[in-house]
């Protein structure tokens, strides 16, 4: 049995190398013809080049799954469907769909609990078999710490996302179980559920192993984590236990280095361009290409906001277009319309009433080719982690702290966004709330509100229904799984208690199946609090 599990990872690692051939800016594996076991887990050399597609695996999952699953930049969608910020048509069908409206299939056991867990666990395991064998590797230490601090970086931030999505947050469920810690490419495929606490060791564990293996590691490429990164990733992780002075020092460590905020003008340009324009505050970002593209499963192709001068169809913009999300009529709200360009309207040109009664929202939009042309392809640039968002973390861990820091940090941000009414509120639950709609403004669909601050913040998931006298509601697919929803009400509203189960996700049937150290009871709730 051992030599057949060795032979399957052995396998899998030879695939990842032959994987993918392609620009040499971007996750370029240059594979060799001629690999053996030996060569390819005793050269730093070779094992560069795992890391490169176990990086391709963490933005892209392109080994079966789709849109929401599709890796990081599948989750920045999943995340925030499952918010109220969002509003999804179901036009496309598809998992995006299923995230928004919680039919049951998202988080049972039979359905797609799986897609989570097995692209974390199968980039997990990826980087076990690199930090396992790069210390015996032959290369350079410089080289080798840099592969071994990023294997160890991408492998805290997959826990981290793993226990996010299969238990209930930190401070309400250190002794709850968590997820499997595999930490070694030897370990037994039968291993319990750790703790959350222990879960949350380990995640902290890796970072700051990570950290310090890159302190003089200098990077080419955005896509690349560096100790910037990863002290952006600690902030949030501390944020979540609630060691809000350890998020303050990790964040203020990053926003030094990204504190040259966007413009209210940039940030309103489309989002699509961020490497390219080389925005000062992003810290860590991936660009489409053709070798790596998803055929069209971005959140630009989701969003319908294509300029009205195009037409209507999915075909008729710059990039093919799903037409599917729109902003919950709520979340407009938040923003101020005294601004000269106000980044809500609607689609007043469909006769639909399902889709021109919606506020279209303009964060997320691409123009396909350098050209411009029709039906240009879809490759555009998406910010993984910015400098405002680290603003928000020290915003909100100076209020817990009290320092005096907390409101200035707030509106800071403001002011580069052009808000007029600026935040007076200096201490207590009035300010905290004030940052809490301030990263729902500024970082809708980057991956980090929605669900996570729903569950983190302890916060009752609320969405409104469209009425007649309130259009830019919540299609009525999006309230029918919710508690309390009333259909023939005055105004419909369903809800979710905060922490219940049903933001979560169940073990997949097939982990307890074939992992003797599980049993049945050893299963989530699928609804519910406790």
């Amino acid at each position: 049995m051992k030599k057949l599990q060795k032979s399957l990872q052995y396998f899998s690692l030879v695939a990842l190398l032959f994987m993918q051939t392609g620009c040499k800016d971007f996750l370029d594996t240059n594979s060799s013809t001629a690999t053996s076991d030996q060569v390819v887990l005793g050269s730093a050399a070779q094992l560069e080049m795992v890391l490169t597609s176990t990086y391709r695996q963490l933005y892209f999952n392109d080994q079966g799954s789709d849109r929401v699953y599709a890796g990081l930049t599948g989750l920045q969608m999943y995340v925030d469907l499952g918010g109220a910020d969002i509003i999804s048509h179901t036009n496309m069908g598809g998992n995006q769909v299923t995230a928004y409206t919680y039919e049951p299939q998202k988080t049972q056991t039979t359905g797609s609990s799986n897609a989570i867990w097995s692209m974390m666990y199968k980039i997990i395991n990826q980087t076990n078999i690199i930090i396992d064998a790069i210390p015996a590797a032959q290369g350079n230490d410089a080289l080798k710490n840099a592969i071994l601090g990023q294997a160890l970086a991408i492998r805290g931030l997959c826990y981290f996302h793993l226990v996010q999505n299969y238990q209930q947050t930190y401070m309400l469920a250190k002794d709850k179980p968590g997820v499997i810690l595999r930490t070694s490419s030897k370990d037994s495929e039968n291993l319990p559920r750790s703790t959350v606490a222990e879960t949350y060791t380990q995640i902290v564990k890796d970072l700051t192993e990570s950290k310090a293996l890159l302190a003089n590691f200098k990077r080419v490429n955005k896509w690349t984590i560096d100790k910037d990164v990863v002290s952006g990733q600690l902030a949030r992780v501390y944020s979540v236990m609630n060691q809000w002075d350890k998020a303050y020092s990790e964040a203020k460590t990053a926003y030094d280095k990204y504190s040259q905020l966007l413009t209210k003008d940039q940030y309103r340009s489309g989002f699509d361009d961020v490497i390219s324009n080389n925005y000062a505050e992003v810290m860590w970002a991936v660009q489409f290409t053709n070798t790596n593209n998803l055929g069209g499963g971005t959140q630009f192709n989701f969003w319908y906001n294509q300029d009205e001068s195009y037409g209507e169809g999915y075909t008729d913009g710059p990039i093919y277009a799903f037409l599917d999300f729109f902003a919950d009529g709520q979340y407009e709200k938040l923003f101020e319309k005294t601004e000269d360009r106000y980044q809500f309207w609607k689609r007043t040109k469909n006769a639909s009433k399902e889709w021109s009664t919606k506020w279209a929202y303009n964060k997320y939009k691409h123009y396909g080719d350098a050209d411009g042309a029709k039906q240009g392809n879809t490759r555009p640039e998406i910010s993984l982690m910015r400098g405002s968002e680290m603003l928000l973390i020290m915003a909100e861990a100076s209020a817990h702290l009290n320092n005096g820091l907390s409101l200035g940090y707030l509106t800071q941000l403001q002011k580069a966004r052009g808000v007029k009414g600026l935040t007076t509120a200096a201490s207590g639950s009035a300010l905290l709330e004030s940052i809490y709609v301030e990263r729902r403004k500024e970082l809708l669909c980057e991956g980090v509100t929605g669900i996570y601050d729903l569950l983190r913040l302890q916060k009752p998931l609320v969405r409104i229904q469209e009425t007649e006298n309130y259009p830019e509601g919540h299609y009525t697919w999006g309230l029918t799984q919710l508690n309390g929803y009333v259909a023939n009400a005055a105004a419909p509203v369903g809800t979710f208690p905060s922490n219940d189960y049903r933001f979560l996700c169940q073990i997949p049937q097939l982990e307890i199946a074939n992992n003797t150290a599980l049993t049945e009871k050893d299963q989530n709730p699928y609804a519910g609090t406790k």
